[in-house]
Order: C-alpha cells, then structure tokens, then sequence
C-alpha cells in the first residue's frame, strides 16, 4: 500500500513541474514577440529559437535540460490524465471527447521536448532568428513520399482542431478541476482566469495559423508555406494588423503566467479539488 502511495506521490508532482516548466517557455516566447514588435530584437518568437538561443550559453543548457524534463513530465501526466481520468470525465461521448483533448494537448508539449533533444544533441537546424528551415526541410521530405501530401494536410487538420479545443478549453474554464484557488480572493481569482482566458486564446491563434499553413503546404505541395510559432506572428503583423500582433504576444506572456499559476495550485484529482474548496 505505502508504495502504491509512494508511485502517486511522485505521479503527482508530474504536472506541477510540467506547467511551470510551460510558463517559462511561453512567457519567454511573449516577451520576445514583444522585443521585436518594439525593434529591439530581430525575430526568434519561437520554441525551438528560444531553445536554440539558450544552448549558446552555460546556463542556457541547463535551462533547456530543466524545460526538457518538465515538458516531458507534463506529456506522461497528460497522457495518464486521458487514461485513468482523476477528474472523472467518464466514459460516455462527452467524456471521451473531453480526454481526447487532453491527449491532443499534449502534442506541443511534445514538440517542445523534441526540439530540446536536437538542440542538445546538435542535430537540425534550428535557428535563433526564427525562421523555420527545419520545419520546412522536413516537411520538404515528408512531401516526397508516397502520400505526404495528405499526411502534412492531416497533420495541419490536427493542428486546427488542437486550436480549437485551446479556445474552447480557455473559454469554458476546462482547466478549473486543476486549478485550486476557492481559497484566494475574488480579485485574485479573477485575475488568474483573465491570464487563462486570453492565454488559451492567443495559444488557439498561432496554432491555428500554423495549421492552416501545413494544409496549405499539403495542398499546394511546398514546404515554403510552413511556418513556425515566430512566422505565425509575422503572418499577424503583416497580414492582420500591428494590434493583433501585439495582442496576441500579450496574450501569449498571461498564457505562461497562467501556467506558473496553475503550477502553485494544481490540483490533480478531483476528490482533492473539493476537498480544497
């Protein structure tokens, strides 16, 4: 029995790193959106550049190794969550869907932990600047198989629904089983679901846009139309508006503020939930 609580323990302490562990990513990725609408930095709103970026430097490794694991962490709580169900979604269509989403949650994260191991290992071409020659080498070699095309437009189609369910995740307040905050006051509260609501928001744009351009790589069959998180902001800037732009990279600063939030206070079973409140 003891070592049965001992492997829950240690489960549970999966998702408190993992969350942290986005919010540095992101507010990063926020932050650096806002240097360069400002000018002061050119480009590299962008996991795999900020990751690239911190590998010049000898704690910037250590950064990344500490990103690494927590994204890790986060991808196995979340594929335990969409499997053991501790907030009892259930096994009726709406519960199904509700942990298919966690699942597809789950792929960024995912994608993260990918590009930490190139970088560490020096492998690909992963840029400071942002742009997304790796991205766009690999889709480039997808393209030449035997229904790659498909495959990248299946992949972007993905991407899409991924935004969608962010949206609606954000704007439902799917993530309030996890967030233990009865005990703060009304302010503090508020405040915590406006960084979730316009976090999950800005998430749901640039992965939207970085959906619809895999389709269209599919679609067309060039792997130029493939952008990255920081081309996505250059798509709002250029194509949208400068408000937009500056929005969303706002947006994106409260998401990995909401991640250090949820981090503090992660609730990882239902029972505990209402037990705290």
């Amino acid at each position: 029995m003891s070592g049965h609580k001992r492997r829950k323990k240690i489960v549970h302490y999966l998702p408190v790193y993992g969350t942290a562990s986005t919010g540095l990513i992101y507010l990063s990725i926020g932050v650096i959106a806002v240097l360069s609408f400002l000018r002061m930095k050119q480009g590299g709103a962008d996991e795999g550049s900020l990751l690239a970026f911190l590998n010049d430097y000898f704690w910037g490794v250590i950064v990344i190794w500490v990103i690494l694991l927590g994204m890790v962490s986060y991808v196995i709580w979340r594929i335990y969550e969409a499997v053991n169900d501790p907030y009892g979604y259930g096994r009726e269509l709406q519960g199904f869907g509700r942990r298919a989403g966690i699942a597809l949650s789950s792929i960024a994260d995912a994608f993260i932990a990918y590009a930490g191991i190139r970088v560490l290992l020096g492998i690909g071409n992963l840029r400071e600047d942002g742009q997304p020659y790796e991205e766009r080498q690999r889709v480039e070699s997808i393209l030449q198989e035997n229904w790659g095309d498909w495959l990248i437009i299946g992949l972007g189609i993905i991407i899409c629904i991924t935004a969608v369910v962010q949206f609606i995740y954000g704007v439902t307040r799917g993530y309030k089983e996890r967030l233990g905050i009865a005990h703060f006051n009304k302010e503090k509260q508020e405040l915590i679901h406006f960084f979730a609501w316009t976090g999950y928001t800005a998430r749901g744009i640039i992965l939207g846009i970085i959906g619809f351009f895999f389709i269209k790589a599919g679609f067309l069959e060039e792997a130029k139309h493939v952008v990255n998180t920081d081309k996505a902001f250059d798509f709002l800037g250029d194509h949208v508006g400068y408000l937009p732009f500056i929005l969303v990279a706002i947006g994106t600063i409260c998401y990995g503020l909401f991640m250090f939030a949820l981090s503090i206070t992660y609730e990882v079973t239902q029972t505990s939930a209402e037990e705290k409140a």
